[in-house]
């Protein structure tokens, strides 16, 4: 009897604390902390990738989606709203693994099967990846040379992907991987080059 009285006692307590809390909103303060963890405002995204770019000045018709560190990989991606063109930007540990002079060299398509490779089995799985031609712009303030390519993309939705692979030269002289890429026949240069014209 004095167990069960001790039970109800400490039950009407806990009962108390819970609707003190709600009552006082820090339940509701808790979850909208965890909701800000989970979905981090644009700003919040635009300050945590801070290290490796500025994203400050990309305009409202582009958002950033991801920014996530995989075993020493560090991967943005950026979305424009309108077109669901991704825009993915890839630190990788291993420098080597693709560079600006890869991107000019007659051993494209070889580099790029080794890249595919290494990431196979990462967050954006690339199966297959043809050069198709090759091309420059500016963005982040160099010229950025960039291969042309049909793709099969296996972690999306849609599968059968055009667009580009790039290297850039970030300010600490790290290599930054660009992949930009849309459903096939949907994919738009111009988004490309607007979105890293805005980079710094």
């Amino acid at each position: 009897m004095k167990g069960c009285l001790s039970f109800i006692i400490k039950t009407v307590i806990a009962v108390l604390v819970f609707f003190g809390l709600l009552h006082l909103g820090v339940i509701d303060f808790v979850k909208d902390k965890i909701n800000e963890y989970n979905n981090p405002s644009q700003d919040k995204m635009i300050e945590n990738t801070k290290d490796i770019l500025d994203f400050s000045a990309i305009g409202e018709e582009y958002s950033i989606d991801k920014n996530m560190k995989l075993l020493k990989n560090r991967m943005i991606i950026a979305e424009h709203n309108a077109s669901g063109q991704k825009m993915i930007m890839i630190v990788p540990k291993d420098e080597a693994i693709l560079t600006k002079e890869d991107i000019k060299s007659d051993k494209l398509q070889e580099k790029v099967n080794e890249a595919i490779n290494k990431y196979k089995y990462k967050v954006v799985r690339i199966d297959k990846a043809e050069v198709v031609k090759r091309g420059e712009f500016k963005g982040i303030e160099q010229q950025i040379p960039y291969a042309r390519i049909n793709a099969v993309i296996s972690s999306l939705p849609v599968k059968d992907m055009d667009g580009i692979l790039g290297v850039a030269e970030l300010k600490d002289g790290k290599n930054l991987i660009i992949i930009s890429i849309n459903e096939k026949g949907k994919y738009s240069q111009i988004i490309t080059e607007a979105f890293y014209g805005q980079v710094k």
